[in-house]
Formats: C-alpha cells, sequence, structure tokens
C-alpha cells in the first residue's frame, strides 16, 4: 500500500460520498423493517454486500486465502463484531427509537475504541484521549436523558442501549483490525462480510419464514440499497480513502455521519427532543478532544 498523500479534491469528495451513505443508512434501515424484521433486514443486507465485494476483490485480481489459513479466523471475527453484530443490533433498536437517534447513538464509537485500543492494544491513553472520553461519556448521558438512567426498564431506553451496543461492537471491530496479519483491504472486508454473512444466514431464513409484514416496494427496495450502497460501495470507498489520504483524514467521517442521520431523519418526518441536539454536540466535542496531540490539535 502506498503512502498517504496530502488530501486532494478528490479525497474529499469521497468523504463526502462515504459520509452520505454511511449516514442515509439509517433512514434506509426503518424503511426496510417496514417489509423485514430486524434479522432478515440484516441477512440480507450482509449477503448483498458480500457477494458484491468478493466480484470487487475478484475485479482487483486478489484471490481470497484456503479455508486452511488463519486468516479466516480474523475474518470471522471481524465480521462479527464489525458487521453480524451491528447489522443486527442497529435495526434491532430502531423498531422503537428514531433513526436520527441511532445514527446519533452509534457516533461514540471512535471514543470506545479510544478505550479499548489503551487496554487491549497496547495505545497510550493521553490527556486528551481520557478527557474525550469523559466528554464523549457525558454526551451519552444527555443524550439518553438522565431520568431514563434511574429507570432502566423503560422500553425506549433499552433500544438506545441496545444501538449503543452496536456501536461498542463497531469498536471492538476497530481494535481487532489492527491486530490482523497483514492482508490487502479487499480481501480482509470481502472475507469478513462473507463469514458474517454465513453466520447471519440462518436467523435471516427463519425470520424471513416468520415473517408477517407486508412486501412494500419501498421497504424491498431500501433493503437491496443497504447491501449495494451502505454496505459494499461504501466499504470501496472505506478502502480507496485510506489508501489515497491515510486513516487520519479518514477519521473526519466520524464528525459528518450523525448530523446526516439527523438531518435526514427530521427532513423524513422524525422528531427528536433538545437533549438529543446537545447530546451530539458533546460526542462530536469528545471525538474532537480525543484527537488532540500533547503538542496541541491534530
Amino acid at each position: 500500500m502506498s503512502e498517504p498523500q496530502q488530501p486532494t479534491l478528490q479525497d474529499w469528495l469521497l468523504l463526502a460520498a462515504l459520509a452520505l451513505l454511511w449516514g442515509t443508512a439509517f433512514l434506509f434501515i426503518r424503511f426496510s423493517l417496514d417489509s423485514q424484521p430486524p434479522v432478515a433486514v440484516s441477512t440480507v443486507r450482509l449477503a448483498l454486500g458480500a457477494i458484491v465485494l468478493l466480484g470487487f476483490a475478484h475485479y482487483r485480481g486478489r484471490q481470497m486465502p484456503p479455508l486452511n489459513d488463519v486468516r479466516w479466523v480474523h475474518f470471522a471475527l471481524l465480521g462479527f463484531f464489525g458487521n453480524a453484530l451491528p447489522f443486527f443490533l442497529i435495526p434491532l433498536g430502531q423498531t422503537e427509537i428514531s433513526s436520527a437517534l441511532a445514527g446519533i447513538l452509534v457516533a461514540v464509537m471512535p471514543l470506545a475504541t479510544v478505550v479499548l485500543a489503551y487496554f487491549f492494544a497496547g495505545e497510550s491513553m493521553t490527556k486528551w484521549k481520557l478527557i474525550g472520553f469523559l466528554t464523549g461519556f457525558a454526551g451519552v448521558v444527555v443524550l439518553i436523558g438522565p431520568t431514563a438512567l434511574g429507570n432502566l426498564g423503560g422500553a425506549d431506553t433499552l433500544f438506545q442501549l441496545v444501538v449503543l451496543a452496536a456501536g461498542l461492537s463497531y469498536a471492538v471491530n476497530a481494535v481487532l483490525t489492527r491486530r490482523t496479519p497483514k492482508t490487502p483491504a479487499s480481501v480482509l472486508a470481502a472475507g469478513a462480510l462473507s463469514c458474517a454473512a454465513v453466520m447471519s444466514l440462518p436467523f435471516g431464513i427463519w425470520a424471513a419464514w416468520q415473517n408477517e409484514l407486508p412486501a412494500t416496494t419501498l421497504g424491498w427496495s431500501s433493503l437491496v440499497w443497504l447491501g449495494i450502497g451502505p454496505t459494499a460501495v461504501a466499504t470501496v470507498i472505506f478502502m480507496r480513502i485510506i489508501e489515497r489520504a491515510g486513516a487520519g483524514f479518514l477519521s473526519l467521517v466520524n464528525y459528518i455521519v450523525p448530523v446526516i442521520a439527523l438531518l435526514t431523519g427530521l427532513a423524513f418526518g422524525e422528531s427528536v427532543s433538545w437533549n438529543a441536539y446537545l447530546g451530539l454536540a458533546i460526542i462530536l466535542g469528545g471525538i474532537a478532544l480525543a484527537r488532540r496531540s500533547p503538542a496541541g490539535p491534530r
């Protein structure tokens, strides 16, 4: 892989496209739930994404490793924490909460990564990382609501925690990725998503068989788009940005995705309370603080 270059206009356009794909995914999940239960939404999304990414890896001239290669163990772990688990938890949470709120809750991922990387990847915990994490945690408390924390039996609160768990799962995946043997990005992505699809398939078939929801055009078209756009195409763009501009530039997407999720949710009739706006601002502030270097902002 070549050394990252200074971000160009093309890199910024790629970053905007990635943020748009990931940020609007929550809205398309909401539409998909009109036709399929959460686990079926997850399974179809994973299967379509895996097919496209396997085709992309073949197009790039990459060969998948043999099944006895130890990298498949890593692919399975990455597929579970980075795809299978969060792709199920987010739709499950969105059965009770808005897409806008789900997008904001998932934004805690980079803050959780800071803590997990300290304990499990040997990364240092600087003053700014700690302050950023504590600030982001305060934002989550504001977002969920202090009164809700005193009544965790409430349905909305439990489903908010489900989506929050998806953000934590993404953070685990980020740490595991750093410990994965060196593998071409297209092979890594295709392998992880293929493992996730296989894990989810039995549950998805069972859920689809039991499904009594109407098969609407909007629901199914949104589900197909989830597999192709925010999953497969977004992964290709993700890899392209890493190759061209590096992970530091890519991390800027964490500021944009929750804002897009909020705006698209509002545009399609969702409403959020004042604490959602305040919580989002505090979480984004925590991310900014966590990214500061000891000598100043990066």
